[in-house]
């Protein structure tokens, strides 16, 4: 009785080669498509969140949905995480690469970062007045906070028309 082995051609080494290839390739891929997205959605659409309403957002909305479905088609285990560094893409070629202060280092992406108090007051308002802006109805007192939000906004030096939806 004889047993047959075969030896694997393919060493370790291509292998390795192989899956930085792949990288490289799904980094560039992203990159283009996120630029594409540039030219073919809304201003900083990359800011768009998940629950946001609104023309512009139903077109992001509905690009999210698409790319989705083509990851899920080619079985990708977490279309979000494209989705994301897509966005973060789009961002850093719209406003460009956030430098590196001296002795940061990479293991400081996604670090919780401090803000201004100003910066913190403008942000988070902001996505407030977006939020009563884009929401169906309001209620009495939720307008009545719209109000108020807004007056907060201006307060801040912030004109309240150019807060996109």
């Amino acid at each position: 009785m004889t047993t047959i082995t075969t030896v694997a051609t393919v060493s370790l080494e291509a292998l390795r080669q192989g899956v930085a290839d792949a990288v490289k390739r799904a980094y560039g891929a992203e990159r283009d498509y996120a630029q594409k997205l540039c030219e073919v959605l809304p201003v900083e659409w990359y800011l768009v969140e998940h629950n946001d309403k609104g023309d512009d957002a139903k077109q992001v909305h509905a690009e999210k949905k698409a790319l989705f479905k083509a990851l899920n088609e080619a079985e990708h285990t977490n279309p979000s995480t494209v989705w994301a560094r897509v966005r973060k893409y789009a961002q850093e070629h719209i406003e460009g690469t956030p430098e590196k202060t001296e002795g940061s280092t990479d293991a400081s992406v996604g670090a919780r970062q401090n803000r201004s108090l100003t910066l913190r007051l403008v942000e988070e308002l902001s996505t407030l007045y977006k939020a009563t802006k884009n929401a169906d109805s309001l209620s009495d007192k939720e307008r009545d906070c719209q109000t108020h939000i807004a007056s907060a906004l201006i307060a801040m030096g912030v004109d309240v028309a150019t807060i996109q939806e």
